[in-house]
């Protein structure tokens, strides 16, 4: 039974509004509908879930206290919640932490989560309030002003520093080409998982260190009468990653079920050493064969669900937090299982996907993370896909800025010295492989670099 129960309709009604209309649907169901409307805008299932149990535990909070609706609450409510947050020893609901007794767990939150939590009652308040037109004003928004400039360190969260040595004993310790292709893709690119996920096969081509298409992989694009894409089509060894598009954009034939937020207009074209070109050709030698309703010729997944009953399926948020977290089957994945990954624990103190990006951009930058090599800091922003390359000298945007004062607008178009020498020059190596398969040599880099 929902709290909202608890409350007779004259009660509901009651509560503050400005709107002329019935609001008691939406009243009742505050929650549910501002929910029901992240889940239809398409936000990842993970992020609602985790937005629901926030707002449930506020809920349970000010029912506790005052027994108050959540569309009857104002900013000391919040205020209170955050002290609360701060200085209390349980949840009141299931919401995160570590059990300590039936129906409750322990509250250690940071100060980067409880931030997180009160920015969530913002966006909720912010939907009753502009979007429905059921409470007056934001409560939350009052609250969050009203609180001291040093209330919340939002620095960066010290994330484990994980050593090459204990990267490659992790990368040692993944049973199937499909994790070692996935997880070598994350920490040699640094892509979004989005962008991962997003992946076709004709944005991949895999060389034969000559300058031409590897035999395997051709094989397999004929297989499957896939013609590469034309900004890698003369780039053997190169993935290219697309522009930003939203969830449910249709590419090929196919609606996509998740979006990338890369920002180049163009999209961008990354390098691929020989660790991660044997990665693929191992894991794309071992993956099940499309069926009929993938069309010859359309956009073929690159990563595909490890189980899919014989149809080749593309891989999903699901899927992959299924594959590496904890899996359906109750089983520990690969990170959980090396105590990388806990089922509950707060953000920072978890190694998940999101972090091999962290890692790529960390210990690629010069006098930064664990390893010696580095990239100049635009070539690191280009591959990530951070900002637009059309960015010009002097913008505020420090990114947009390090790129440009890498190279000149039209020095970004020389790919192969400006981009895939310093990344191939200076990428770490993790020796997953005893042999890898060739690679052409990077072009020199003019002296004048």
């Amino acid at each position: 039974m929902s709290l909202s129960d608890q409350f007779t309709e004259e009660e509901i009604l009651d509560a503050d509004t400005d709107t002329s209309a019935d609001p008691l649907d939406i009243k009742s169901k505050a929650i549910k509908t501002f929910i029901d409307e992240k889940e239809s805008g398409g936000r990842q299932r993970r992020f609602v879930e985790t937005q629901e149990s926030r707002l449930r535990e506020f809920e349970a909070f000010v029912y506790w206290i005052d027994q108050a609706h959540v569309c009857m609450v104002d900013d000391s409510h919040v205020v209170e919640f955050n002290d609360w947050l701060k200085h209390g020893d349980r949840y009141l609901t299931m919401t995160g932490g570590r059990s300590s007794g039936s129906g409750t767990k322990e509250i250690n939150l940071s100060d980067v989560t409880r931030h997180e939590i009160l920015t969530t009652l913002v966006d909720f308040y912010n939907y009753l309030a502009n979007s429905k037109g059921v409470v007056s004003e934001n409560p939350a928004a009052l609250a969050m002003r009203g609180f001291p400039d040093d209330e919340f360190d939002l620095s960066p969260p010290d994330r484990p520093r994980i050593e090459m040595d204990e990267m490659k004993e992790f990368l040692d310790s993944l049973d199937t080409p499909l994790q070692r292709a996935v997880i070598l893709t994350l920490l040699k690119t640094g892509v979004r998982i989005g962008e991962l996920l997003n992946i076709d096969l004709r944005c991949v081509h895999l060389g034969d260190g000559e300058g031409n298409t590897h035999p395997v992989y051709q094989d397999i694009l004929d297989t499957y009468d896939v013609r590469l894409k034309s900004e890698v089509r003369n780039k053997p060894d190169s993935i290219f990653i697309y522009k930003k598009f939203n969830k449910g954009t249709e590419i090929e034939g196919e609606v996509r079920g998740c979006g990338n937020k890369r920002k180049d207009d163009d999209g961008s074209v990354i390098p691929v050493d020989d660790e991660l070109k044997t990665a693929l050709l191992e894991y794309l030698l071992t993956r099940n064969p499309p069926l009929t309703h993938y069309k010859r010729g359309t956009a073929i997944p690159l990563f595909t669900k490890p189980y899919n009953h014989g149809a080749l399926d593309r891989l999903t948020y699901h899927s992959i937090h299924s594959e590496f977290g904890t899996q359906s089957s109750g089983e520990d994945g690969p990170l959980a299982e090396f105590g990388w990954y806990e089922q509950g624990a707060d953000t920072e103190d978890n190694v998940f996907m999101h972090y091999f990006r962290h890692y790529f951009t960390d210990n690629m930058k010069h006098n930064h993370g664990v390893y010696r090599g580095w990239m100049p800091t635009g070539v690191i922003a280009y591959i990530r896909g951070d900002v637009d390359k059309s960015a010009t000298v002097g913008s505020e945007r420090r990114d947009s800025t390090a790129r440009e004062n890498t190279y000149s607008h039209s020095d970004w178009r020389n790919w192969k010295i400006n981009v895939e020498a310093p990344y191939l020059n200076n990428i770490y190596k993790f020796g997953v492989y005893n042999q890898t398969a060739p690679r052409q040599a990077p072009e020199p880099i003019p002296n004048n670099r």
